[in-house]
C-alpha cells in the first residue's frame, strides 16, 4: 500500500513537472539553458518571451558581479536610467526579494503613472502602457532584472500570461545561476592565468586527460628551445 501510494505521489510530481514546460517552447528554453555568456544569455531571453507572450520591447539589468559595471539590454533604444529610475529604484529597496513587479505596483493608481515623468520618459515614448518585472536576487543583492513592455492594445499581463512567467522564473533563474558560474570561473582563470604569467619558471596548466590549456611566456620560450634543440 506504501509503495502505491508513493508511486501515485510521485505520477502526481511527474504530471505537475511536465505541465510547467509548454512545448512550444521546449527549443527556446534549450538555447537559454544552452547559454554560455551574456550574448547568448540575451539572444535566448528575447527568443523565449517572444515565444511566450506578446510584447513591446524587452530590457535586461545584470550585475552578477559587484565588482563589475552593471550590464543593460533593451530589444528598442530606451534612454538612460530606466533600472535605477524613481520611484522603481525606492521600491526595490522597501521590497527585497520580491520576483514579480508591475509597473502599477510603483504608482498608487493609473492615473498617478500617466502623470509621471517615468510613464512619459521611459513607457510613453516607447509607445508602451504596460510592463512587468522578473526581479532575480543573490541574498539580498539583486542580480538581474527582466523587463517585460507592453501596449495599450496587447493590454496588461493576464492571469494566464502571469502563471506563465511564474513556470518560466526558475528556467531563467538556473540559466542564470548557471552564467554566473561560467563568469567566475572565467575570472579566476584569468586571474590564474596572470599570475602564472609573471612565474619566471616554466608553467603549463593540464586538463584531465593531459591536454595543455594553459603556458606562460617561460613555458613557450622553453618549448620553443627544445623544439629548436630536437631539430639540430
Amino acid at each position: 500500500m506504501r509503495r502505491g501510494q508513493a508511486m501515485k505521489r510521485t505520477s502526481r510530481v511527474g504530471m505537475t513537472c511536465e505541465a510547467v514546460i509548454d512545448p512550444s517552447l521546449e527549443k527556446t528554453l534549450l538555447s537559454l539553458h544552452a547559454a554560455m555568456d551574456v550574448g547568448s544569455f540575451w539572444k535566448a531571453i528575447q527568443k523565449l518571451l517572444a515565444a511566450a507572450l506578446p510584447n513591446r520591447l524587452i530590457g535586461l539589468m545584470l550585475q552578477p558581479n559587484p565588482s563589475l559595471p552593471m550590464i543593460t539590454r533593451w530589444t528598442l533604444p530606451m534612454p538612460h536610467g530606466f533600472f535605477a529610475a524613481e520611484p522603481l529604484k525606492c521600491y526595490i529597496v522597501a521590497h527585497q526579494r520580491q520576483k514579480f513587479v508591475r509597473i502599477t505596483d510603483l504608482f498608487s493608481n493609473r492615473s498617478s503613472l500617466v502623470k509621471s515623468a517615468f510613464y512619459h520618459r521611459y513607457m510613453a515614448s516607447q509607445k508602451c502602457a504596460h510592463g512587468v518585472g522578473l526581479f532575480f536576487w543573490k541574498d539580498q543583492r539583486l542580480i538581474c532584472v527582466i523587463a517585460i513592455m507592453r501596449t495599450a492594445t496587447q493590454r496588461d499581463l493576464s492571469p494566464a500570461e502571469m502563471k506563465l512567467l511564474q513556470q518560466l522564473y526558475p528556467q531563467l533563474l538556473t540559466a542564470l545561476c548557471r552564467l554566473r558560474s561560467l563568469e567566475r570561473e572565467h575570472s579566476l582563470r584569468m586571474d590564474l592565468e596572470e599570475f602564472l604569467s609573471r612565474l619566471p619558471l616554466p608553467t603549463i596548466l593540464l586538463r584531465w586527460n593531459l591536454k595543455p590549456i594553459y603556458q606562460n611566456q617561460a613555458a613557450r620560450d622553453f618549448c620553443a628551445v627544445c623544439r629548436s634543440a630536437a631539430w639540430t
